[in-house]
């Protein structure tokens, strides 16, 4: 392999997002789970529901890694939100994901249910 090609090759790596270090291909991270330390309104805790199946993920955006879905209908325990109350973290009680923690888009869930 020429000099030249070696060279296109490693540009158009470069130009997908990647990075040379020290002859090795590193590519870009990915946003690192946070957990509940993202929160940053506390909530009064409740139950709601999902009103869609929608993705479950490590953190309060598009950018975290997704862990699966959580199927219309399913109940979560809903405990603080983050990124103005666009995102809710939660604890899945219902479902394959029962038990788990992670976020959810706000939007995707239904009306807190009424305790009176």
């Amino acid at each position: 392999m020429t000099k030249h090609r070696i060279a296109a090759r490693l540009a158009s790596v470069a130009a997908v997002g990647a990075a040379i270090v020290g002859g090795t291909v590193a590519l870009a991270p990915t946003a690192s789970a946070v957990g509940s330390s993202a929160c940053t309104k506390n909530v009064a805790n409740y139950d709601t529901q999902t009103d869609t199946t929608v993705k479950f993920r490590t953190g309060p955006g598009t950018g975290y890694t997704a862990k699966g879905t959580v199927g219309e209908g399913r109940w979560v325990y809903v405990t603080c939100t983050a990124k103005a109350g666009t995102w809710a973290f939660l604890k899945v009680t219902s479902g394959p994901h029962k038990g788990e923690t992670g976020w959810i888009a706000y939007k995707y869930l239904a009306v807190p249910m009424q305790t009176s």
